[in-house]
């Protein structure tokens, strides 16, 4: 990270990257496919979980990416027991909160789905599902914050072999467990939960058996010294990175919340969306991800042009994606759609939202690459301030003022406050620019993205001449 060529770099880390969480995402996807075949009631219980799944795994994240921050500067200073500290500090951390919250989310679970909108005909379906993910989150939690150490400490390959391999595994127990296959029994919606925590359990024994092997991990009573100063780095990156992390369930939630007082078919269709779309930006949050612990990295050895370069990195590589994403969409949606539900209405509200969305990809990506940057600045506080102000200024307003035009107006607020949220993290990233003179300062975007269609075109007449 601190040495090879930046773009090179940035590309072989994003790509296992990008392979991984698309395998960590396939997760709910293949849930919801599974799912789907037992009928729109467990389809739609299915989405309503989904919410609060989405708010934790958020908490997660969140507290993985203040971690791996912490644990690149640490590797790009060269300072190992630093990095030992980090990782046990945080694995522990990452076990007891999550259970508290698991315990908390069983005895409140009819409470908080029926405020988002459930009804009897549903919730059985949602407690099946719910109780035994909740027994799983503190699994899933540590297993995230294990990827984010190795991930940061240059271990990159590893943690994205692992997520594809519990995928396969989650993947197989679903049909397994929902059709009673092999002897299994067919416990329907309840077995989609059990076989993603059977996964979990996998990802967390490999990965942890990793950090032990490479001695990353170190008993806390044992040391005398750094672990206080270590707990309180945490506490300081984690509050910002979680409620940055937290921010995308919560608006989640309330979209939910709106279409549920629209129509009950509308929450299916966003729940069906949610995951579509969340495949469709892999690559985009591969590159947010992987861009995190590199400048974390080299903002620790003080390389600040390769940051620079890092930076250009992400922004054209939004660019590129975003567009790339609204080709896909105009022809393939359809189809994709109507894998997940036979349902004409659901399907119907899921192409018009991508329709509508869709547009607002190149913006979106922007957005998630600059909150990215951020935090491996040292800075996630500016991370979550960009979060925020697209929430509460852009997302929520826009949201409700489409609600009076239903469904569809709920998508166009969607996509217009992706628009406005891409446009104001630009705004912030320049600031910041100018304030360090960065050699990035009066350099246009687009003259970069033009230097490479004429790469691109100048390789085609070469490649065509041959």
């Amino acid at each position: 990270m601190l040495e090879k060529p930046t773009n090179k770099v940035l590309l072989s880390m994003s790509i296992p990257v990008s392979l991984g969480m698309l395998s960590t995402m396939l997760f709910q996807v293949v849930d919801t496919y599974f799912v789907g075949t037992l009928g729109a009631v467990p389809l739609t219980a299915l989405s309503f979980a989904s919410t609060v799944y989405f708010l934790l795994a958020g908490l997660f994240i969140g507290l993985a990416t203040a971690i791996s921050v912490l644990v690149g500067k640490f590797v790009g200073a060269k300072e190992r027991q630093s990095v030992r500290i980090t990782a046990s500090v945080g694995l522990t951390i990452g076990f007891l909160a999550p259970l508290l919250l698991s315990l908390l989310g069983i005895t409140l679970q009819n409470e908080i789905f029926t405020f988002l909108g459930a009804d009897q005909e549903v919730m059985p379906h949602i407690a099946e599902y719910m109780t035994i993910m909740f027994a799983g989150f503190p699994i899933l939690s540590m297993g995230i914050i294990a990827g984010s150490i190795l991930r940061a400490s240059g271990k990159v390959k590893l943690p994205e072999i692992v997520f594809g391999v519990a995928g396969i595994i989650n993947a197989v127990l679903d049909y397994l467990f929902i059709f009673g296959k092999a002897g299994f029994p067919a416990i329907g919606i309840k077995g989609v939960a059990l076989g993603t925590t059977i996964s979990w359990v996998f990802i967390l024994l490999v990965l942890l058996s990793a950090l032990l092997k490479d001695k990353y991990l170190v008993w806390i009573s044992s040391i005398n010294t750094g672990v206080r100063s270590i707990s309180k780095d945490i506490a300081r990156f984690a509050g910002p990175s979680v409620l940055t992390q937290m921010i995308g369930p919560f608006t989640l939630i309330f979209i939910t919340f709106l279409l549920g007082r629209q129509e009950a078919f509308a929450v299916a269709a966003y729940g069906v969306a949610g995951r579509i779309e969340t495949l469709l930006m892999i690559g985009i949050m591969g590159v947010s991800t992987a861009s995190t612990p590199f400048i974390a990295q080299n903002f620790g050895a003080n390389k600040h042009l390769r940051i620079d370069e890092a930076i250009v990195f992400g922004g054209k590589a939004a660019f590129y994606l975003g567009v790339g994403l609204m080709v896909i969409l105009l022809p393939f949606i359809k189809p994709i759609a109507g894998l997940f539900s036979n349902d004409e209405q659901i399907v119907g509200s899921t192409v018009f939202y991508f329709y509508i969305v869709g547009a607002s990809y190149v913006f979106y990506s922007l957005y998630l690459v600059t909150a990215a940057i951020f935090n491996g600045l040292q800075m996630p506080g500016k991370s979550l301030r960009i979060m925020l102000v697209k929430t509460l200024a852009f997302t929520v307003p826009f949201a409700i003022a489409g609600s009076f035009f239903g469904v569809l107006g709920i998508f166009v607020g969607l996509s217009l406050s992706n628009v406005a949220g891409g446009l104001f993290a630009r705004h912030e990233m320049i600031k910041d620019l100018r304030k360090v003179n960065s050699s990035l300062v009066g350099r246009s975007p687009f003259a970069d993205i033009g230097k490479d269609i004429i790469w691109l075109l100048n390789r085609t007449k070469l490649i065509t001449r041959d």
